[in-house]
């Protein structure tokens, strides 16, 4: 039975596709006493999984999984103490969060390998749950993914291009960024544990919560602003910004021996990058290089592997370009469904 919410949000189909898809909601247990929301739409051969960015969870797919659920199984779920997932003790490490969705797709029982979508920093989690658990994953669609090691793959190249000066000043302010990011994020969920939540009205709500997004209509962005409130969603929220791939220098030597070109062999790899106006500011020009950079070396993980840029688009592709964001993840689709599925062990 669905919700009333997923009743709304099945309506967000796009014009053209016909009848929405019922979405049919489950929890899956993880870990003991433990579980993890999924909502799914559609059928088909394929099962495609959807990982959001930092911030945001399963709702943000809405809309996406209407256009994909005529062609495979659209799934999306909630990582750890976001939307309607339980909270998990530790830090919110890619590892964990990696390992979280190793165990869902493992319970969820999946007919085969399937295609994983990732947004930003669920962008990496995906990366990293295809190399940790290869048999977990046949396909990958990456939009504007987070990337580990960024400035020492690209110092180089990026200081050839755009002068040493102008390389160093984007990556100082690059690195003084995060911690401030971090800090704000930790009063955010000191202050929602304080106060038993936060209020929307207050002055520093936009501080701590992730913007309405009008394509998700209003239904979804009142839901979106109550679990904004929570301390839970605070606490994760400022977990996972505090333990993400751009916080643990320690791992970047993992990370350098795991991710290697052509590590994925022929599984099909879509990246996408969005592209906005050029700017006259040297180190936003830098940073749009470096973007570039990273996202062309993790289409070349796989033999079978492209990158696009998306122009007329934000960081959210699949909310601002829907119809690339289906095409590219309807084409790994296609290619998935033409090969054979591995063994699962």
């Amino acid at each position: 039975m669905m919700s009333a919410l997923s009743l709304a949000l099945a309506a967000l189909a796009p014009s053209g596709t016909g009848a929405p898809a019922p979405f049919t909601e489950r929890k899956l247990e993880v870990a003991q006493g433990r579980s993890l929301f999924l909502r799914c739409a559609g059928e088909g051969p394929v099962t495609v999984l959807f990982d959001s960015g930092g911030s945001d969870w399963s709702i943000v797919w809405t809309a996406l999984q209407q256009r994909i659920a005529g062609r495979a199984r659209a799934c999306a779920y909630d990582r750890a103490g976001l939307g309607r997932s339980d909270p998990a003790p530790g830090p919110r490490t890619p590892f964990a969060i990696a390992s979280d969705l190793h165990a869902m797709i493992d319970g969820a029982g999946f007919r085969q390998p399937v295609v994983l979508v990732g947004h930003s920093l669920g962008g990496f989690h995906v990366k990293l749950a295809a190399a940790l658990f290869p048999q977990d994953v046949a396909g990958l669609v990456l939009l504007d993914p987070s990337e580990e090691r960024s400035w020492e793959r690209t110092r180089g190249p990026l200081g050839a291009k755009h002068g040493v000066a102008n390389a160093a000043r984007a990556e100082l302010a690059d690195r003084s960024f995060f911690p401030a990011l971090v800090e704000k994020y930790r009063g955010c969920a000191e202050r929602a544990k304080a106060a038993g939540g936060l209020d929307p009205a207050a002055p520093d709500w936009r501080r701590c919560a992730d913007p309405d997004r009008p394509a998700l209509g209003d239904e979804a962005n009142a839901e979106r602003r109550r679990i904004h409130s929570t301390p839970t969603y605070q606490a994760a929220q400022y977990s996972e910004i505090a333990w993400c791939v751009y916080a643990d220098p320690s791992a970047d030597g993992v990370y350098a021996r795991l991710f290697r070109p052509g590590m994925l062999g022929n599984k099909p790899v879509a990246v996408l990058t969005h592209q906005e106006e050029q700017s006259d500011d040297p180190v936003d020009r830098v940073n749009a290089e470096q973007g570039l950079l990273l996202h062309r070396e993790t289409a070349a993980l796989s033999r079978r592997g492209t990158h696009r840029l998306v122009t007329g688009s934000g960081h959210y592709i699949q909310l601002d370009q829907p119809e690339v964001a289906a095409r590219a993840i309807l084409a790994v689709v296609e290619k998935v469904g033409r090969q054979p599925a591995p063994p699962r062990n």
